[in-house]
């Protein structure tokens, strides 16, 4: 499965399978992935590790079955229902780790979306992080950080899952689901994140826009066709828009870099850096409520203005 060659690969992994193999794991650990989609499932490999039997969540020894499925006695998955921990978890988690282990040396509890914890239960967690009970170890994921309370983060070994690299995305999935133009330009806008990256692999609506992207660089000719082509973007889903214009863009610009002619399809290396800048600062605006038509008009005017700009230096 790509989740487990995904992460068999980061560097939070290795530092868990170092330290158990020195028998040196932490009490308890924060995960931190913004990936929140596979967290859970990313949090059960993690999980495989500690406990397994063969030393390296090998995903056939009993406990790494039963992980698999949330069903293995000694470690207890949170929240039980819905997608966000609460006390009434927390209620159920600390009694349990004053319970031995049935068939373990180690009794784990994984908490995962610990950044939707409320203050309540994580004042309620914090006793049992400053004094922990022998042979216990707390697993918490989350997608960041910044909601956990000072003294919760103080008490855990926090290790980062940062976005994957492009490469090793379109590896892992390419195994699965085979190379091809679809799949790596799903993987180019999903900013690292298995997730995102399988939603525009499976949603028909990205190779639409991509489509649409392809015809505005080929045949917007100058500013007159800006208000022909601003019928075609769906301003509900201007990021996804700009997300596969930007992709669209660094194919071409990695394409006129490598033909030595520093030129693709008419566009320069300087136009298009230039158009990747205005493409990411429009991003940003919109990350601000900026005016939606107006960043979509200044995207299309750039891409005019810039082609026509470098080709007369």
């Amino acid at each position: 499965m790509y989740t487990e060659e995904l992460i068999r690969q980061t560097n939070a992994y290795r530092i868990i399978s170092g330290e158990k193999s020195r028998g040196t794991l932490s009490h308890a650990y924060l995960i931190v992935c913004p990936d929140g989609e596979y967290l859970r499932e990313y949090l059960k490999i993690f999980a495989k590790l500690i406990m397994c039997e063969n030393g390296d969540g090998c995903g056939e020894c009993r406990p790494c079955r039963l992980i698999e499925k949330e069903a293995y006695a000694d470690c207890t998955f949170y929240p039980q229902s819905g997608s966000k921990i609460l006390t009434a978890d927390i209620d159920d988690l600390i009694p349990q780790t004053y319970i031995r282990p049935l068939e373990n040396k180690t009794r784990l509890f994984v908490l995962s979306g610990a950044e939707n914890m409320a203050a309540a239960p994580q004042n309620k967690l914090l006793k049992t992080l400053e004094e922990p009970p022998a042979n216990v170890c707390i697993l918490m994921g989350a997608t960041s950080d910044y909601s956990l309370l000072p003294t919760i983060k103080s008490r855990v070994k926090k290790i980062d899952v940062p976005p994957f690299s492009e490469t090793a995305l379109y590896g892992a999935l390419s195994r699965e689901l085979g190379e091809s133009e679809k799949l790596r330009r799903a993987v180019g806008i999903s900013g690292g994140k298995l997730g995102a990256a399988l939603a525009a692999y499976g949603n028909g609506a990205t190779e639409k826009t991509a489509a649409l992207c392809k015809k505005i660089i080929k045949e917007m000719k100058s500013s007159k066709d800006v208000a022909k082509f601003i019928g075609y973007i769906d301003k509900d889903n201007i990021s996804d828009f700009i997300s596969v214009m930007k992709n669209e863009i660094m194919d071409m610009l990695k394409a006129a870099v490598s033909s030595g002619t520093g030129d693709c399809d008419g566009y320069k290396v300087g136009a298009l850096l230039a158009i990747e800048d205005v493409l990411s600062e429009k991003e940003r605006a919109l990350a601000f409520n900026a005016n939606v038509q107006m960043a979509a008009d200044g995207i299309l005017f750039s891409i005019v203005e810039e082609k026509f700009r470098w080709q007369k230096l």
